[in-house]
């Protein structure tokens, strides 16, 4: 956790600023957010990164707790909210595991860009489902480097690893693996869906 923690603290500043490559994919995928989330709702974005998600989705919602295990990314997500006078999010440097939440349960769980970075995708769904409320939504979006792409993927990433170029600990899970972790997790999936790339893009409500 220490190594990993140091990897994302090293590379904030540069993630940051770097501009997301696939803004239509992006933008629809903010738009079925934004259907599912209500003027009331408590919010948790876990791996929130520099916050850039948690400030375009406040205005729709109640409150967010955005956290990450970076505590260099949080710094820069509470220097955005600041700058942009943005009061309804409270960001938290922490782990989905840590005792952190005192908002929980909450109405909603958004997970972009992170499930793959948890060596156990199943013991991380579980806990993310017990920071719900019944009936709470988990939102995520989630690279696909499973199956035949792992052949791939796993060398190259190691390479990148001695370099420092990668984090440690990522979970190779094809799109139906991961619906399968969901379901298995205690929830029902309600959309799976592709927003311009490989990436799929799941909602699913706690039964």
């Amino acid at each position: 956790m220490a190594e990993t923690q140091e990897f994302w603290n090293r590379i904030a500043r540069k993630y940051a600023a770097n501009p997301i490559k696939d803004m239509a994919g992006y933008n629809l995928t903010m738009d079925r957010t934004r259907a599912y989330l209500a003027a009331d709702d408590d919010i948790l974005e876990v791996g929130c990164g520099s916050g850039a998600t948690a400030l375009l989705l406040a205005p729709n919602v109640g409150h967010i707790t955005a956290s990450d295990i970076s505590s260099e990314m949080i710094a820069i997500g509470r220097e955005k909210a600041a700058e942009a006078k943005v009061a309804n999010i409270d960001f938290v440097r922490a782990t989905p595991f840590d005792d952190a939440f005192p908002a929980a349960p909450y109405n909603a769980v958004l997970a972009f860009n992170f499930l793959h970075l948890t060596p156990d995708v199943p013991a991380t769904l579980r806990r993310l489902a017990g920071l719900l409320r019944p009936g709470g939504l988990l939102i995520s979006k989630t690279a696909n480097i499973g199956g035949m792409k792992q052949l791939v993927f796993r060398p190259v990433i190691a390479v990148m690893r001695l370099f420092g170029k990668a984090p440690s600990g990522l979970s190779y899970k094809t799109p139906k693996q991961l619906e399968a972790m969901i379901g298995a997790a205690g929830f029902e999936i309600v959309e799976s869906d592709f927003h311009g790339d490989s990436r799929p893009f799941i909602v699913a409500r706690k039964k």
